[in-house]
Order: C-alpha cells, then sequence, then structure tokens
C-alpha cells in the first residue's frame, strides 16, 4: 500500500515574494508518497478537489478509473529499510498532487517521493492551520508577453522543423525577450526545492521523525517535474551537486543556462508539438540523455488527468492505461539504473513496450 502524509514547512531565510502580504516568509507543503504496511481496513484519501476539474471544464471526471489506479493512503507505518529520495514539482498552476499515479508507482518501488506545493503557483494548497492559498490569477498575465509578435513567435518555434541548435537559439532568445518572469521564478522554484531538501536531511537525522534513517543519500537524489516542475529538474542536475540525475515531462526549459553541460544523466519526455522548447537537453550534455516522443499526446495528457477525462484538447487520444504505464515504468527504470543502482555509465535502452511512443532514444 501507498502511504502518504503532508507536512508544512517554513522558509525563514526568504521573504514572500507573490501575494499581498510581503512581510511573510516563504511557507511551502510537501506530500511524501511512500511504500506502507498494509492496512487491510483503512480506506483511501480523496487526493484532489473536484473544483480544480471545474476549473479545467472538466465537468464529469471519471473519478471511479482515477481511483482504481491511485490508491493512497494516509498516515500509514513505513515499511522497514532505508529508501532513495525523488524531488517532484508540478506544472504551473496545478495541484502537487497532479502525477499521483507516478508518485505512488515510484513509491511501491523502493523510492520516498517528495511532491512539494509552490505556493500562489500550485492550484491550491491547505496548510495545517486551516489556510488555503490558491492559484494567484494575477499571475498568468505575467507569465508571457503579450503583443503579436509574442505569439507570432511562439507559434513559429512550435511549428517550424529545427534543428536542436536552431531551435534551443529561437527558444533561449524567445525566453529572454518574452518570458523574464518565468525566468525569475525558475530560480525561486529551486530554491523551495533545495530548502525542502535540506529539511528532509534534518528529519532523516530527528530521532522521532517519520523520516528518521529513512533515506538512503548514498547515490544522490533525483528529480522529476512536469511543465516548469520539469524545467527545475533540468535546472537541478545542472547546478546542484547532491541531484544525481532527473526527468522532465514535456517542460519548457527556462532558465540562464548559457553553455552550461549537463554532467548528470537526464530524461526529457515530449509530445510532438514540443520538441523544440526542450531542445537544449539534446545539445549540452556529457551523460545519457533519455528522450521520449509519444504519439497522440498533449502536455496536460503526462499527468494524472489521462485517467480523470477523454477531452482531447486537454490529454490527447492516446490510450490512457497504455500511456499512463509508459510513463511510468520508463522512469521508474531511469531511478533505478541511475539512482537505486549508482549507475552512470551509459545505458543502450530500457526495456519499453514501445506501442505509446512515437520515438525512444538515447543520445
Amino acid at each position: 500500500m501507498t502511504g502518504t502524509k503532508c507536512i508544512d514547512l517554513t522558509d525563514r531565510s526568504r521573504k514572500e515574494k507573490l501575494g499581498t502580504d510581503k512581510e511573510e516568509y516563504r511557507r511551502l507543503k510537501v506530500r511524501f508518497y511512500y511504500s506502507g504496511i498494509d492496512e487491510p481496513d483503512k480506506e483511501p484519501v480523496r487526493l484532489v478537489s473536484e473544483d480544480i476539474y471545474k476549473q479545467l471544464g472538466i465537468d464529469n471526471p471519471d473519478l471511479d478509473r482515477y481511483y482504481r489506479h491511485i490508491k493512497v493512503y494516509e498516515d500509514l507505518k513505513m515499511k522497514e529499510g532505508s529508501f532513495h529520495l525523488i524531488l517532484f514539482s508540478h506544472g504551473y498552476g496545478c495541484p502537487a498532487e497532479q502525477n499521483s499515479d507516478l508518485c505512488s508507482h515510484l513509491a511501491e518501488n523502493g523510492y520516498i517521493v517528495a511532491s512539494i506545493a509552490h505556493t500562489y503557483e500550485a492550484s491550491d494548497v491547505v496548510f495545517e492551520d486551516g489556510t488555503r492559498i490558491g492559484y494567484d490569477e494575477s499571475l498568468t498575465e505575467k507569465m508571457h508577453t503579450k503583443s503579436l509578435l509574442a505569439y507570432l513567435d511562439h507559434y513559429l518555434l512550435n511549428r517550424q522543423k529545427l534543428s536542436p541548435e536552431k531551435a534551443w537559439k529561437h527558444f533561449d532568445r524567445r525566453q529572454h525577450r518574452y518570458s523574464p518572469f518565468m525566468m525569475e521564478r525558475i530560480e525561486e522554484w529551486v530554491k523551495d526545492d533545495l530548502f525542502v531538501l535540506s529539511c528532509i536531511h534534518e528529519m532523516n537525522e530527528e530521532e522521532g521523525s517519520f523520516l528518521y534513517h529513512k533515506i538512503d543519500f548514498s547515490h544522490g537524489v533525483g528529480a522529476t517535474g512536469h511543465s516548469f516542475g520539469g524545467a527545475a529538474a533540468y535546472h537541478h542536475c545542472l547546478n546542484d551537486d547532491e541531484i544525481c540525475c532527473g526527468v522532465n515531462m514535456d517542460g519548457s526549459l527556462y532558465g540562464e543556462h548559457d553553455e552550461k553541460i549537463n554532467h548528470k544523466p537526464f530524461m526529457q519526455i515530449a509530445c510532438r508539438t514540443d520538441d523544440n522548447t526542450v531542445a537544449r537537453a539534446f545539445i549540452f550534455h556529457d551523460r545519457p540523455v533519455h528522450f521520449l516522443s509519444f504519439k497522440n499526446m498533449t502536455h496536460m495528457g503526462f499527468t494524472d488527468l489521462k485517467l480523470i477525462t477523454d477531452k482531447k484538447e486537454l490529454v490527447g487520444t492516446s490510450d490512457p492505461e497504455q500511456t499512463m504505464l509508459v510513463l511510468n515504468e520508463a522512469q521508474l527504470a531511469f531511478f533505478d539504473r541511475y539512482l537505486k543502482q549508482g549507475e552512470t555509465e551509459d545505458a543502450s535502452k530500457f526495456q519499453l513496450d514501445e506501442s505509446a511512443l512515437s520515438e525512444y532514444k538515447v543520445l
């Protein structure tokens, strides 16, 4: 059984830059997923408010299918032993629970996953004291410059067939010109993650903590995420020594990276329309980059929405069960090789059912 537990954290080294009260310290909520000891009579927790689905225009979410896949139980006792840690970050404006199918799959196979809710930029954060902070809608106007030239530039980048080098130069020029706010925020998300990681180190040494001596840091820490959270995982691989490998699920690679080389194994997952925005991952590296491109997919199809709705404009038309199976198994294989086993040598190929993929290759 997959256990889950939430904790609240306050970073007293940073004042909050978003919201109305700039005297507040940065508050974060973290949901942990882990392998727990079975309690047969325990009822699974409902992870996400149905209001979130309504905000996306999903009037009849298929929650039966969703909860057949995702059974997560609050406050289970953790199994004996120690486990490797993976940090997860959600997409911009999405909930920390958006990939619970993936997180529970990793947890059941020997990992502890810490999913970090980035306050004001997550869709719904509820703290233990009852404070509820939703997504700050005013941020939508700041994300990208609204102009005909910006729209045209975005259209051309997504529609042109470009070499990785030309695609990266185009995207880098675009982010500096039209998305400086997102470049600023990626730095703040990375600070969020590293603060949470420092707290997890403390809890791992704190007698009485539910994480006491539960995490094996011997090979480092993994990072994964969707969209903006995936861009944060890439940023970690470039800059943070403790992060030993990372996965980006369809996230445009925002950040001031110049020509910095990625020395960590990486997995870049994308749908065909977004190849040009992730091209940097294929150029500046000296360790294996595993590239998975999914058929008939859209950006939000890489989240649990794939199991909740069949709206093709949201999640594409690929088979939900098969798509999620490949998505989950690919990441499990990646982290087993580069985090659990501590291997950094080149890998020829993971054992994947490629029926959901349009392309798979190791660069």
